[in-house]
């Protein structure tokens, strides 16, 4: 009878257990009273959008300073030898347009380097480990501080895309009613750009780049070819190829983007049914080793039990 007791406690502990953290990580606030204390917080959307232009700006700022100071610790190779790397296109991925900013993370990954090699070092060396093993884990471990932060700008990336990627079907329904509504493409643009500055910051900040490349003299078709080359979503480069076609050959572009929308809708639709086609695979891994042998245990458990007494007497 105890060992009925203790079975039947340690469920319902874990039962309980698992409700409670599943309610603490599912809790969250409504969207609408985030978005009405973000704009609270901001004010209009024009000026949550001037906010974000002038942290931008405060961003480059900051980016220039650390630039002069690592180029005064001689961490920066030549510009001809970063302005066409992998590394720009990952930090242009990741939402960092600064002209230096290559440099600065070149000096970065030398400095976490360094310094994660004088820390472990110095800790062997305290420790009284011998110096070719503790040289030997140093250097291991510099290489190790050598690639966080490729680790840590590929996380940014990740999310950033994902942020946009996520977004951009309202934003597309967005431009589609201002432009239907009488505004032109530019200042679609700006508006969306400014209505999603609360709800995705990337995508308000792409917008407002390609309306500052339209106001210092680049062509619409260059500044939406550079949107598309900026991101790495999908979606929005087949959209982006549309609206060039569009403006090329001088069709409705509220026509355009109504079909975009459409079919973006429909990709989206698609892409849904795919995964929940899958869900079916993904949850086998589940079942079988971590939902059958807590069946199992709790149905052949008693029966187990008595065939143990019984054998016993």
């Amino acid at each position: 009878m105890t060992i009925y007791l203790l079975l039947s406690s340690v469920f319902f502990g874990f039962f309980l257990l698992m409700v409670t953290a599943a309610a603490a990580l599912g809790r969250k606030r409504h969207p609408v009273v985030e978005r009405v204390n973000v704009l609270r917080r901001q004010g209009s959307p024009i000026a949550a959008l001037q906010k974000t232009e002038r942290f931008s700006r405060s961003k480059d700022r900051m980016v220039g300073t650390a630039s002069e100071f690592l180029k005064e610790m001689g961490f920066f190779a030549r510009p001809e030898q970063v302005s066409s790397s992998r590394m720009r296109s990952a930090l242009i991925y990741a939402g960092i347009h600064g002209e230096d900013s290559v440099k600065i993370f070149a000096g970065i990954k030398m400095v976490c380097a360094a310094s994660f090699f004088l820390v472990f070092l110095l800790l062997g060396l305290f420790a009284g480990r011998p110096f070719p093993v503790v040289l030997m884990l140093s250097l291991f471990v510099s290489f190790g501080g050598f690639i966080l932060p490729d680790v840590i700008l590929n996380s940014r990336i990740r999310r950033r895309q994902e942020q946009i990627a996520a977004s951009f079907p309202d934003a597309i329904d967005l431009l589609v009613i201002s432009v239907e509504a009488g505004l032109g493409l530019n200042a679609a643009l700006l508006r969306v750009g400014a209505d999603l500055s609360v709800r995705c910051k990337p995508i308000a900040e792409e917008f407002a780049r390609v309306n500052q490349d339209l106001r210092t003299g680049v062509s619409r078709e260059k500044a939406l070819r550079n949107l598309s080359e900026r991101n790495r979503v999908e979606d929005l480069r087949i959209f982006i190829s549309a609206l060039i076609l569009a403006d090329r050959l001088g069709t409705s572009i509220a026509d355009t983007l109504r079909a975009q929308a459409d079919s973006l809708r429909t990709r989206i639709r698609q892409k849904a049914e795919e995964q929940a086609a899958r869900a079916g695979i993904k949850m086998l891994f589940p079942l079988v080793f971590f939902i059958l042998p807590a069946l199992i245990i709790i149905l052949m458990g008693p029966a187990m039990i008595s065939l143990i007494n019984t054998f016993r007497r």
